[in-house]
């Protein structure tokens, strides 16, 4: 585990979670805790401490709120590299700062030696649940990793659209505090845009209940078939990225980054998309566009998007 830890955050709640992630790690009392506002101590006096050995115990944690970087002088510049290149193996530093300028020189000494924890990019998935998770157990309410996953699908990971969903159930499960499917589905509606994702994760998966009874529902809205149509090839064009990227050996994070997703996003998707192969896919789209072309000319009178949906093997 890194010594050097820099967290980077305005709400309180991820900071927290985060800083307990980083604690749970350490093995310390709280007589081995220090904590620092650098709103009225000076990063010197931070570090004189984390340079001191303690004489009652081996392990020191100092935790530094209201740090700023745009602050640190040249003096103070100079001692943090010479304290990061012989830092004391027995000092856990944490520093708490609502915002940084990455593009600054300083930020690049952080970047090259601390752990740094940018609490608004919440996408790790196991982070995600175990955020759910803790949040749902301090309120002392229930609910199941499945459930969460469940959850995480419904709402995304944006933490204030999370945290207001939660709330929600809070309330609707004050009585027996244990929150299931059904509460989820009561409670948050769906949008068009949630609705076609899991149409679109039924397809994936090859639901075919799920598949036709959506299908149907779609109809009845008048939802047209271009709309689907482009949404199932995005959504395919998206997996043969991700698939290709995958078997070049590119990690969850990295393929999350080239397609402007977020991690959880990349896993499931591979869950999903595991069967398939990278010719696979390139024939889904070829035949979407051909489907397209063919209602869009009038060729055919024939539901032929039902029939490619209602096709396992498409």
């Amino acid at each position: 585990m890194n010594n050097l830890n820099l967290i980077i955050g305005e709400d309180k709640k991820l900071i927290d979670f985060y800083l307990n992630e980083i604690l749970k790690k350490i093995t310390y009392t709280d007589e081995d805790k220090i904590i620092y506002d650098m709103n009225i101590n000076a990063l010197n006096d931070v570090l004189d401490e984390a340079s001191m050995i303690s004489l009652f115990s081996n392990t020191k944690v100092i935790i530094a709120s209201n740090f700023d970087i745009s602050k640190i002088t040249d003096n103070e510049s100079s001692y943090l590299n010479s304290y990061i290149n012989n830092y004391n193996k027995n000092t856990y530093l944490i520093f708490i700062s609502n915002k940084v300028d990455s593009r600054t020189k300083i930020y690049k000494l952080f970047k090259d030696h601390f752990n740094i924890i940018e609490t608004s990019k919440l996408d790790n998935s196991d982070n995600l649940i175990t955020y759910i998770k803790e949040a749902v157990k301090k309120q002392k309410y229930k609910i199941d990793n499945q459930n969460i996953i469940y959850f995480i699908e419904k709402v995304g990971n944006d933490i204030n659209n999370i945290n207001f969903e939660l709330n929600k159930l809070f309330i609707y499960k004050e009585d027996d505090k244990t929150i299931l499917r059904t509460d989820i589905d009561l409670l948050i509606t769906d949008n068009i845009d949630n609705i076609i994702y899991e149409f679109t994760n039924a397809v994936l998966e090859n639901d075919v209940n799920a598949i036709t009874k959506m299908y149907h529902n779609f109809k009845i809205e008048n939802i047209n078939s271009d709309y689907l149509i482009a949404s199932l090839a995005n959504i395919y064009h998206q997996a043969l990225i991700i698939k290709i990227m995958h078997n070049n050996k590119k990690s969850n994070l990295e393929i999350a980054k080239q397609i402007g997703k977020k991690e959880f996003y990349v896993k499931k998707m591979l869950e999903r998309i595991y069967k398939y192969s990278i010719n696979d896919l390139g024939n889904f789209i070829t035949k979407l566009a051909k489907i397209d072309y063919e209602y869009k000319s009038g060729i055919s009178n024939t539901d032929m998007l039902e029939l490619f949906l209602l096709n396992p093997e498409r």
